[in-house]
């Protein structure tokens, strides 16, 4: 089985630096044309299984790749970025002006502490291998089987760390890129990692 894990593209939040979850926020253009390249990359990959997290940055990045396929992705609200809660849409300085004692608590914590109205780390990492599991389930480990999912970086991220470490350990052990393809397979039913941000 391979596992082709692929970041959405450029976003207007990513550019202009803001907090961006469970914010629906659009591609901008070099977004776009990032998604349009991702999918000439594949284009000669048949996808037996195309997942996406259902925010528009996510799906719009999906569509422009499954073109090449003639597929249409499945979107799924598990798949979603980490929610931030009261800190959706704003910057770290505003954050740090308004919200500084709660910042200080996710640094500390980061794993455990939640963001008033959203959620932790750790809900997040739950939330994504749970879904993640589903939908490998249905094929075997040992299987031509090809999937693809497209997500988030702290998606991305926590899918590496629970790959490669078992938990959530390496979740900063990992930085996504818009539209990086990182691509796994499973050799005698272990995930091994073949390419970060290809």
């Amino acid at each position: 089985m391979e596992i082709y894990l692929i970041r959405h593209g450029e976003t207007t939040a990513n550019v202009e630096k803001r907090f961006a979850g469970a914010l629906d926020v659009p591609l901008t253009e070099k977004g776009i044309s990032q998604a349009v390249l991702a999918g000439e990359k594949l284009k000669d990959i048949k996808f037996d299984a195309f997942y996406c997290s259902n925010l528009s940055r996510a799906y719009e990045t999906a569509k422009l790749i499954g073109k090449h396929q003639n597929q249409n992705p499945i979107p799924l609200k598990e798949l979603q970025e980490m929610n931030f809660g009261i800190w959706e849409g704003k910057k770290m300085k505003e954050i740090q002006m308004e919200n500084g004692d709660l910042l200080n608590q996710w640094f500390v914590d980061f794993d455990n502490f939640q963001v008033p109205e959203g959620e932790s780390v750790k809900e997040l990492f739950e939330r994504v291998t749970n879904a993640y599991k589903k939908i490998i389930e249905p094929f075997s480990l040992d299987s031509d089987t090809k999937i693809a999912i497209v997500a988030h970086g702290g998606v991305i991220q926590s899918l590496l760390s629970y790959l490669c470490f078992g938990d959530n350990t390496g979740y900063w052990k990992f930085r996504i890129e818009n539209c990086g393809i990182n691509r796994l397979e499973y050799v005698m039913e272990y995930p091994v990692i073949r390419s970060i941000n290809q």
